[in-house]
């Protein structure tokens, strides 16, 4: 599978490294538009919307994930939060995700892909925050 984009990011500072078809340079901190299109990528890259790319008995939650990152996608891209009961799931499912997927342990991410699932890591944190901050009238 070819990838003609990598982003990496600094620890701290949430900056950004871009490598497109040859040639690396710093692009932007990490925003709401950024995070949108990491998720995005995301659930494409892993299968999340592909029930046979999954077991019968895992995939349920995965499709929940799956809604919950668009959901996230969508508010992060500027959409309105219509249902704040539905944000709130979105958060709580986007906040377990990295834990139940072994997105939070770096020691079991593939070398080929550890940028991108850091980035993907980030990114998932980064759209449970601001979605809560959305439900507490913050942005």
């Amino acid at each position: 599978m070819a990838v003609d984009w990598v982003i990496l990011i600094r620890e701290a500072n949430y900056h950004h490294y871009v490598k497109c078809k040859g040639c690396v340079f710093m692009a932007k901190t990490l925003d709401p538009t950024l995070a949108a299109n990491i998720l995005d990528k995301w659930i494409s890259f892993y299968g999340m919307e592909d029930a046979d790319a999954w077991p019968r008995e895992d995939y349920g939650y995965v499709k929940r994930a799956a809604k919950a990152m668009r959901l996230a996608i969508e508010i992060l891209r500027g959409g309105t939060v219509r249902d704040n009961k539905e944000v709130k799931k979105a958060v709580q499912v986007l906040r377990e995700w990295p834990t139940v997927h072994n997105m939070d342990d770096p020691q079991s991410w593939e070398e080929v892909s550890f940028p991108f699932v850091k980035n993907a890591l980030e990114s998932v944190l980064y759209a449970a925050t601001y979605l809560e901050e959305k439900l507490k009238g913050v942005v």
